[in-house]
């Protein structure tokens, strides 16, 4: 990750106060885009935060290593119903990334409960991508009254997630003596080989989406998050806890998704009483790059019907 490419700016979710999606996509590069989001102080970090609209509170959780860059097709469209928030996590982003932490999932459930807090939220929708998935069921798990609803888009959090997992190349960055070398190394062809993995056509990913996702990875601490969670286990009770929750739950999968198999979201439709599973055909892990209208319907009809 050895330059800071142009974004397709996070800001293709701002209102008609701020200049176009398309403007933005031509002259905002990565290092600028923070100019339409916002700091929330929280624990003691600083979180990078775009909020939008106004209603019910919709909270969006992108997956790793991702931002709030991954939201950029499906903000813009839910603000015009809903409070829509999209937060870089702890680690990932504009946000701090500080070096002691663990990054494991309680603890970033914790930090978005938190957001819900310094943000006067009672109670949120949230929607979670890969990790954000699980971070997006943890929080309901331990707070379940802030929970209003749940929507999971090819959530990890569950052992049958870590079946597809990391590819060997990744998983050897944290090794302790190969793995600082290998950081060393040109990476962002492995951002794009895993990014085009991830999706079902991938020509849905470009050189832009690339930049944007790979220039978070080599700021200061950019990496800590992404290494920290690439050994990290499901413990063995997740299941018997993921089964307490009580939140409407939608349940979203991609038929062809390589990263976190559809039997991981099979088992969340199990364990989850009254949940709804929805398999999207021809998608792959990140239904919000690849499908976007298609989730912000899924999204609205969900929190409509659960009020």
């Amino acid at each position: 990750m050895r330059r800071l490419g142009p974004i397709v700016c996070l800001a293709l979710l701002v209102g008609c106060a701020h200049p176009q999606p398309a403007e933005l996509a031509r002259t905002a590069p990565w290092a600028t885009a923070r100019d339409h989001g916002r700091y929330v102080k929280v624990n003691g970090l600083r979180l990078f935060a775009i909020t939008l609209g106004s209603g019910r509170d919709v909270v969006l959780l992108h997956g790793n290593p991702a931002s709030t860059y991954s939201w950029r097709k499906v903000m813009g469209p839910l603000a015009a119903r809903y409070r829509v928030h999209a937060i870089d996590l702890p680690g990932f982003g504009f946000s701090d990334k500080p070096g002691d932490a663990s990054y494991d999932t309680a603890w970033l459930a914790a930090t978005v409960l938190g957001y819900l807090d310094a943000e006067r939220m009672p109670r949120a929708v949230l929607v979670g991508n890969s990790m954000g998935g699980a971070v997006a069921t943890e929080a309901a798990i331990v707070q379940p009254e802030r929970v209003a609803a749940l929507v999971l888009l090819g959530a990890a959090g569950l052992p049958e997630a870590e079946a597809g997992g990391p590819p060997l190349s990744f998983r050897m960055l944290a090794w302790p003596v190969i793995g600082p070398a290998l950081r060393e190394l040109p990476a962002r062809s492995r951002v794009r080989t895993r990014l085009r993995e991830a999706v079902y056509d991938p020509s849905t990913i470009t050189d832009a989406d690339v930049d944007a996702y790979y220039a978070p990875l080599r700021t200061a601490g950019g990496t800590n998050a992404f290494l920290a969670r690439l050994p990290q286990k499901t413990g063995e009770d997740r299941a018997a806890r993921v089964r307490t929750i009580r939140a409407p739950t939608l349940v979203i999968t991609g038929d062809t998704d390589r990263l976190v198999p559809p039997a991981t979201a099979r088992r969340y439709h199990e364990l989850i009483a009254g949940s709804e599973l929805l398999v999207l055909e021809q998608t792959g892990h990140i239904p919000q790059e690849e499908r976007p209208e298609r989730v912000v319907a899924e999204i609205t009809r969900w929190v409509e019907g659960h009020p």
